[in-house]
């Protein structure tokens, strides 16, 4: 083009006006038309987001937000979520750089509209921002017409498109509208290029490197400012349109991600950016963890079973879902044709909640609904999960899930498809006990036998005994390793691995190449428990909790000393690694957790094994488990272990993360697959169909189902390919000539740290410690005090003890000595207590000083003499003569003071031979297995200060079947926090061994009682068989040992309050012919001599040094023991009566 031409072309585009009436008439039009759009579709937001927050509080998704920034930065930028499908993920990502940037070219319409040559200030200048302009109309485009290509490439597909069930009307109009923005910002931009050049340049010049597609475009456009306006009012007019369609339909998802996927990735469980796999999220109420132990149903949910227990995060995930399909793409159950989808239960949830919204929003309530109240009581209470239209799922859709996983890896917007299942499989288990019936057996198994197979804890030993007659030694913990310092890992063989004879290949492998390689370990034999990872996953999370804390209890006991990192773990179950590494930490127990290929790897490694190569050649396969793989990202160990097993690894088209279920997880092991395909079938297929000889497994639970799923395949054995697990693989390659090499000594593989000291456990230590000086200090002043009470009462108390013991019949003294500041009538007092009206040892009246400062039976008080333990020279208490009987110290055969007769029951413990309360029938295999000798919880170590109780004096002579009824086991272990409760008494429950069977007092009947002495005891008998409900309970429920409710009877002692104590029948008879040979003697017996208040000094030491010795028996608790410091489980403190 010559100067002319140009000079004629810049002076037409110099004519052409700005801005004209009609410009200005269409940008009012534009602005008139885009309010109600706008009030809609805010409306229609601010309706959504009242909805998503009456879900409950959630737990775990909110704080760390510099973390959870970063993550949604990393996740929308990085696109990493879509990376599964490259292609899709750069389309993808074109058009959300469009639709967050474009915005800006969006609203630039406004401008446009009425002043066709303007622009954003500033920026309309820049070739940049010309060039990022070009950018996003461009890349819109193409991005949007790739996803539409894709779309309608799946239709013909039917079922296993991942389109299958989307709602198309929206996602239809979603892609027109897109697509028509991705063209008006091209267009806009190339009629302004047509009409107004760009800086100067006209014609060809604008085709440039800021231009590349529109300048193109410009050349076939004519130049008009009305034509920039119009292209202008349409890019407008299509977003508004937009707008106003999504704002009135709020379950429009694939338009609403746009938003909500923010929110939704910004939110998620894991503040890291971790998928919501691995540990299943806790059971929750009110945004707080539920301990099943103190749970009140009525106040706390279990789980979901109604639209009002959704989470705010549920609701949240339900809304954003885009209905994409690539979780329904990835689904083991959709792919063998059950019903379960996770799009479609997702949809159908959301569906669900959004026709709820409008009456929770007007504040009904679940409680008037179920009373049948209000407008929309019918869907507040249609439950969630019901046999066709009683729910809103069917039961088939939720029992079909394994639990894989597949779903929440491929989630681009990151929903937690698993947590919300599991917390509806809670509630049908919890609360509406419906579930398949295949798991009843389950829970009964894991409930009374510790193990999902029913069998008792003795067979668990079964390997063991079978690989030592080959030779390899296997360390048993409680019996060849007493502690765990010279021991490196703990090799927990799990139930499969114990029990499924298949799965016991691998245990022994396993055991073999740790006792090859030298590795420091030992096994739990009997002590093992199942982990519950079954019982969780199939909503019965009150079972896993009882099942995990047992387990943890035992770890704590053998990881005694061991820093929690460096308390290892080796397992075979990818189950197990799993519920170990991610779900034991929220109840306590930190562990350092590693899969057996890991550790095996470790040492090939390291040349502790080196493999000889004996499968050179061999074709294998590899199945990666998901609990091991998709869960906890464990994919690499297991193929160089098949590597270096000389094999060639065949990969199958779906693995690792895009790995095909076995069909075993969710519980499913347990349950029948009535629809559709086998799952376990369809993965074998895709095995076979890689041509290998053999299929790599990792995990006992795939074991079986690719077994099973080999011999439903192929009829022909000789053309089977041959299961196993990696370790059988490795062992075998290490073998010479058949035989395993001459072990290693055993040494470590990395320095181990011992002797580590619990920080809080040293806390609680020390708040003890400061109790007890706090609690010796008011003993002293308490002492003093009663010093100076007793010089105040002088004579005259001395006159006033006389009459009373002129006073009393028979001249009887009260049993631990006169009254206070009184000299006792001289005679023995009668063993059992005193006569009819005389306060019973262990039982004065309320606000009234104990007889002599007799103590109660359980804890001495201080200052006071202890009855039967006074100090040597001292005066016997009472001024017993020579060879009298005294309290506490009764003749062979004759009732102990607060101790019970032969055959009498024991307040506060069981009868002989009864069944212990929270503990299994004799005989009967103990949840959770530990083995004869494993340490008591709760049962004090011979000679240790027993819990409830101050330490126990020495005992009474007494007769042989008293003695031998009450006696507390001598050898009872140590009690240490974290050993099993034998018999799988849980948390909290009384435990054997660990109070003195002991029955109240044995009242003599009296000679000459009076009438209101008759009712005394009458109302003091009524209320002394007090039945066993009335005793205290712990947070679980279960029975304090020993302890009673306030006002019921006390072991040892009447009730607080009452003059008097009754006892059975038969030990009052015992008693009178004694009280009848003492009675004349104790009437002419002398006058007593005063206790001094240096004798009274010396015996209260004398009381405290012998309630601090230890012995082999134990006393029961005092009646003090309900005000006892207690543990977190509801047990008393050790030695806590000795602070009191």
């Amino acid at each position: 083009m010559s100067v002319l031409n140009l000079a004629e072309a810049a002076t037409e585009t110099a004519m052409i006006p700005e801005s004209t009436g009609f410009t200005i008439a269409v940008g009012v039009i534009g602005v008139l038309l885009s309010l109600p759009c706008w009030f809609v579709f805010i409306k229609g937001f601010t309706h959504m987001v009242k909805t998503i927050m009456v879900g409950q509080k959630t737990y775990g998704h909110t704080g760390d937000w510099g973390s959870r920034i970063w993550t949604t930065i990393r996740e929308i930028v990085g696109h990493t979520k879509m990376s599964k499908k490259p292609g899709v993920a750069v389309a993808h990502w074109f058009v959300m750089v469009g639709f967050l940037l474009g915005s800006l070219v969006w609203f630039e319409a406004y401008i446009q509209t009425f002043w066709p040559a303007g622009g954003w200030p500033i920026l309309k200048d820049l070739t940049l921002w010309h060039f990022v302009d070009e950018i996003l109309g461009v890349g819109t485009t193409l991005g949007i017409l790739t996803l539409i290509l894709v779309r309608q490439t799946n239709l013909g597909k039917e079922r296993l498109s991942r389109f299958y069930g989307s709602n198309a009307k929206a996602a239809y109009f979603v892609e027109a509208v897109v697509l028509i923005e991705g063209l008006g910002m091209m267009f806009v931009k190339a009629a302004k290029l047509a009409t107004y050049g760009d800086h100067g340049h006209t014609g060809a010049e604008v085709w440039n490197w800021a231009n590349f597609v529109t300048g193109g475009i410009a050349q076939i456009l004519p130049a008009s400012e009305v034509m920039v306006s119009i292209f202008a009012l349409i890019k407008l007019l299509s977003g508004m349109v937009w707008l106003f369609v999504v704002g009135r339909n709020l379950t429009w998802g694939v338009a609403w991600h746009r938003f909500l996927a923010f929110a939704n990735i910004l939110l998620k469980r894991n503040a890291d950016g971790y998928n919501a796999l691995a540990g299943a999220k806790p059971m929750t109420s009110n945004g707080e963890i539920l301990n099943l132990e103190e749970a009140d149903p009525e106040v706390d949910s279990m789980g979901t079973g109604v639209v009002t227990d959704h989470s705010w995060k549920a609701l949240l995930d339900f809304t954003s879902c885009t209905e994409c399909g690539r979780c329904q793409e990835q689904c083991p159950a959709w792919n063998t044709s059950k019903p379960l989808s996770p799009k479609l239960l997702v949809n159908q949830l959301r569906d669900h909640a959004y026709a709820s919204a409008p009456y929770l929003l007007a504040g009904e309530t679940i409680e008037t609904a179920r009373e049948g109240e209000g407008a929309g009581a019918a869907l507040l209470t249609k439950p969630l999960v019901g046999d066709g239209d009683e729910g809103i799922i069917d039961q088939d859709v939720l029992w079909s899930c394994t639990n894989c996983g597949a779903c929440v890896e491929q989630c681009p917007v990151d929903i937690e498809h698993i947590d919300h299942i599991v917390d509806m499989r809670r509630y049908q288990v919890l609360v509406e006990s419906d579930f398949p019936t295949e798991l009843a057996g389950l829970f009964k198994n894991l409930e009374t036998k510790g193990n999902p197979w029913g069998q008792n804890a003795s067979t668990r030993a079964d390997w063991i005994n079978e690989v030592r007659k080959e030779g390899v030694v296997v360390p048993i913990w409680g019996e060849d390793v007493e502690s765990f310092d010279d021991t490196e890992y703990l090799f927990w063989v799990g139930c499969a691995g114990a029990y499924d004879d298949n799965a016991k290949k691998t245990t022994k492998a396993v055991a073999e190449m740790l006792y090859t390689a030298g590795v420091k370990y030992a096994v739990l034999s009997q002590a093992e428990g199942c982990t519950g990872d079954s019982a969780r996953r199939a909503g019965n999370e009150f079972l896993f909790q009882m099942l995990a804390e047992q387990n943890i209890e035992q770890l704590d006991e053998v990881f005694d000393g061991v820093p929690p990192k460096q308390r290892k773990i080796v397992v075979t179950c990818a189950h197990c690694f799993n519920t170990f590494k991610n779900e034991y930490p929220e109840l306590g127990g930190q562990y350092e957790v590693v899969h057996h290929t890991q550790l095996l790897n470790k040492l090939v490694r390291a040349n502790r094994l080196q493999p000889v190569a004996s499968g050179q050649g061999r074709q294998v396969t590899y199945h990666d488990p998901c609990f091991l793989g998709r869960h906890n990202k464990v994919f690499e160990a297991p193929r160089e272990l098949i590597g270096a097993s000389g094999a060639n690894l065949v990969e199958m088209p779906r693995n690792k993360n895009t790995g095909f279920c076995c069909g075993a997880g969710g519980a499913r092991m347990w349950m029948e697959e009535t629809i559709g395909q086998r799952i376990n079938v369809n993965r074998t297929e895709e095995a076979v169909g890689t041509g290998a000889e053999a299929i790599a497994i990792g995990c006992p639970f795939c074991k079986t189902m690719m077994n099973d799923g080999v011999n439903n395949v192929i009829e022909d054995d000789e053309k089977k390919p041959e299961v196993l697990d990696i370790a059988q693989m490795l062992r075998d390659s290490v073998k010479v000539d058949g035989e395993l090499p001459q072990a290693r000594e055993p040494e470590w593989i990395e320095q181990p740290e011992r002797g580590w000291v619990d920080p809080k456990k040293a806390e609680e230590e020390e708040r003890l410690r400061l109790e007890e000086e706090d609690a010796k200090r008011k003993k002293a002043e308490a002492a003093e005090k009663k010093k100076a009470e007793k010089a105040a009462a002088g004579a005259g108390a001395a006159a006033a003890g006389a009459a009373a013991g002129a006073a009393t019949k028979g001249g009887a003294p009260t049993p631990g000595g006169a009254k206070k500041g009184a000299p006792s009538p001289g005679g023995a007092p009668k063993p059992g207590g005193a006569k009819g009206g005389a306060p019973t040892p262990g039982g004065a009246k309320k606000g009234a000083p104990s007889p002599g400062g007799a103590p109660k039976p359980g804890g001495a008080k201080a200052g006071a003499p202890t009855p039967g333990s006074a100090k040597k020279g001292a005066p016997t208490p009472g001024g017993a003569k020579s060879g009298a009987p005294t309290p506490g110290s009764a003749k062979k055969g004759a009732p102990t003071p607060g101790g019970a007769k032969s055959g009498a029951p024991t307040p506060g413990g069981a009868k002989k031979g009864a069944p212990t309360p929270g503990g299994a029938k004799s005989g009967a295999p103990t949840p959770g297995g530990a083995k004869k000798g494993a340490p008591t919880p709760g049962g004090a170590k011979k000679g240790a200060p027993v819990p409830g109780g101050a330490k126990a004096a020495k005992p009474a002579t007494q007769a042989e079947p008293a003695a031998a009824e009450t006696e507390a086991p001598a050898e009872t272990p140590k009690a240490t926090k974290g050993a099993p409760i034998p018999g799988g008494a849980r948390k909290g429950a009384p435990v054997p061994g660990g109070a003195k069977k002991a029955a109240p007092a044995a009242k003599p009947k009296a000679e000459e009682a009076t009438p209101a002495e008759d009712t005394a005891a009458e109302v003091a008998a009524t209320e002394s068989k007090q039945p066993a409900a009335e005793q205290p309970k712990t947070a679980s429920g279960a029975p304090v040992p020993g302890g009673a409710r306030k006002g019921a009877p006390i072991p040892g002692g009447a009730r607080k309050a009452k003059p008097v104590a009754s006892a059975p029948a038969p030990a009052v008879k015992e008693t009178e012919a004694q009280e009848a040979s003492a009675q004349p003697e104790a009437e002419q017996a002398p006058e007593q001599p005063k206790v001094t208040e240096e004798q009274a000094t010396e015996e209260a030491t004398s009381t405290e040094q012998a309630a601090d010795a230890p012995t082999e028996e134990t006393q029961a608790p005092s009646a003090s023991a309900k005000n006892l410091p207690r543990n977190q489980h509801g047990v008393p403190l050790p030695g806590s009566a000795r602070r009191k």
